[in-house]
């Protein structure tokens, strides 16, 4: 009788094992995806991709928990190494031959200080934002301050002394929760492509600003309940990502702002979000928060912004075969519809949209 309990209570088990595993069955070959693919890139925890200078030998700059680096695709070479309590955080590219970058260090105010490096290591100039309260350097080599007068404003990081758009004259007891620029794009001037800029307050308040060209412009009060995870743009159409998965999309910077699609998916600050369109419809390509998330993809008719005529899909082939996998941290448009992904702990991938391919871990090109 007794041996009877044990193989019942042993044939439980196993259906039971058997239940889970069958639930679990999508995120386990997620789970194991990831282990495969972070074999080839140990060791390279990729923060952000600087740029790419495409004029002569290609060599692209990239940032990792290390430092500063620069490569040309065969070999990389550390431009400046990261430091305890002088980490590198953010880092543009100017031209083909400076880099500028900010760091963590609090000493002697060293995050308001821009420094340079050229190409080849030598330090260069270094320009000091002391004079601001805030001080934030962005992808495109513009830098986001605030000042103790609670203005907001952006600079380029070699011209302290000269604004090149003011955001806000006077906020009290706002501060910046966090600059949205489209996937892809981020190294790119504003002429070319917009960002957009969340300030916040002590009572969940936010203020928006979408900032194109030398204009500040402040998205409608409706939209200051909510927290955006990213924007893009698309045939002029603007469309936001809130971290709740909410995709509102409007003509104008004026609004209104549509409510089209509820992912029902969570988005993380700075989230994946890259728009491309084959003529006739438009794709939102998405990334939701969690390791093993396929991406997710949001479809429409060109120039839309309802909720009519929106379908919805999870891409786990293809150009996101390896993405599901990872965390993305950045990426950069070679052209359109082809670019490098950079993940935390999977290395970097260069993914062809309309050819629906991916490179294996490390094997992109420039």
């Amino acid at each position: 009788m007794k041996n009877k309990h044990i193989l019942t209570s042993i044939a439980l088990t196993l259906l039971l094992s058997l239940m889970l595993l069958s639930c679990n069955a999508d995120a386990t070959a997620g789970l194991f995806r990831q282990i495969s693919e972070s074999k080839a890139p140990v060791g390279i925890v990729y923060k952000q991709i600087v740029g790419l200078d495409s004029t002569g030998s290609k060599t692209l700059y990239y940032l990792t928990d290390e430092g500063l680096y620069s490569t040309n695709g065969t070999s990389s070479t550390k431009l400046v190494a990261n430091a305890e309590d002088n980490i590198i955080n953010t880092a543009a590219l100017d031209g083909t031959t400076t880099i500028a970058y900010q760091v963590n260090t609090n000493e002697d105010a060293g995050y308001k200080k821009i420094k340079t490096v050229d190409n080849s290591g030598v330090a260069g100039t270094t320009y000091d934002f002391s004079a601001f309260e805030n001080v934030k350097l962005l992808p495109n080599g513009l830098v986001l301050t605030k000042s103790s007068a609670d203005a907001f404003a952006l600079y380029d990081y070699d011209a302290p002394v000269s604004v090149v758009v003011s955001i806000a004259t006077s906020l009290s007891g706002y501060s910046v929760d966090a600059v949205l620029q489209p996937s892809g794009t981020k190294h790119q001037d504003l002429s070319t492509t917009p960002i957009l800029v969340s300030l916040t307050n002590l009572n969940g308040d936010y203020k928006h600003y979408y900032v194109s060209g030398a204009t500040a412009t402040a998205l409608p009060t409706a939209s200051e309940d909510k927290r955006y995870a990213s924007m893009t743009v698309s045939n002029g159409n603007i469309y936001l990502l809130t971290y709740e998965g909410e995709v509102y999309g409007a003509t104008s910077v004026s609004g209104p702002f549509t409510l089209m699609h509820d992912t029902n998916e969570s988005y993380e600050k700075h989230a994946f979000m890259y728009a491309t369109s084959d003529g006739t419809n438009t794709r939102l390509i998405t990334k939701p928060d969690g390791i093993n998330e396929p991406l997710y993809v949001i479809s429409f008719p060109d120039d839309t912004v309802s909720n009519t005529d929106v379908t919805s899909t999870t891409i786990r082939e293809g150009y996101g075969v390896y993405l599901d996998a990872a965390e993305i941290v950045d990426s950069y448009e070679k052209s359109v519809n082809n670019l490098l992904v950079a993940t935390l702990n999977n290395g970097m991938y260069e993914i062809e949209i309309a050819a629906d391919t991916s490179s294996e871990t490390e094997e992109y090109t420039l």
